[in-house]
């Protein structure tokens, strides 16, 4: 957020976009971050893709491509975007953020599935992405590909860990609950 003091524009607060599988992750997940960054605005978000498993890969097969016009047939529109991958578009383009968690991190996970998804919708607004993985079983290069800006492997306990990812991405002013000169009124 910025506000306006004298002619001059300064940052207020950053807002972190959380992304969870469910409520309670969601929740404890951005509960966890606010107490590490109190100065930060955190919004959880539950997104479920279609057909993704627990990892968030998907537990179907790919689709195939078919060049319908190339047969003489009449092209198809796509699919109608869920509603849950729109409120995350929406949301995406408003944060300063976007932190994901996911059980798995592997290649099936960064081209189908919430990481993806979550990649996709920050990516037209350079807002960087941060996968919070219990596990990760991909390479750098792969998640760099993908447009994932960074990677911590949480294990079991991603409450545990969330503090020091905090600390990582989020400035030094907004980690510190008191109020510096940024909170000052300018006289």
């Amino acid at each position: 957020m910025l506000s306006q003091r004298g002619g001059c524009a300064t940052i207020t607060s950053v807002h972190v976009l959380l992304v969870a599988g469910s409520e309670p992750d969601a929740r404890a997940l951005a509960d966890a971050w606010r107490a590490a960054a109190p100065r930060c605005v955190v919004e959880p978000l539950v997104l479920v893709t279609p057909g993704a498993g627990a990892s968030g890969a998907p537990t179907h097969p790919a689709g195939v491509f078919v060049p319908t016009t190339a047969l003489g047939l009449s092209s198809v529109s796509p699919p109608a975007v869920p509603p849950e991958v729109a409120r995350l578009r929406e949301r995406a383009a408003a944060a300063d953020l976007v932190v994901v968690h996911t059980a798995v991190l592997d290649a099936g996970a960064l081209h189908d599935g919430t990481v993806a998804e979550a990649a996709r919708a920050a990516e037209p607004h350079a807002v960087p992405v941060v996968v919070l993985a219990g596990r990760d079983e991909s390479t750098r290069r792969e998640w760099s590909a993908a447009g994932v800006s960074g990677v911590h492997e949480v294990g079991d306990e991603p409450l545990e860990a969330l503090p020091r990812v905090a600390r990582t991405w989020a400035p030094a002013w907004a980690r510190d609950a008191t109020p510096g000169p940024r909170d000052r009124p300018m006289v």
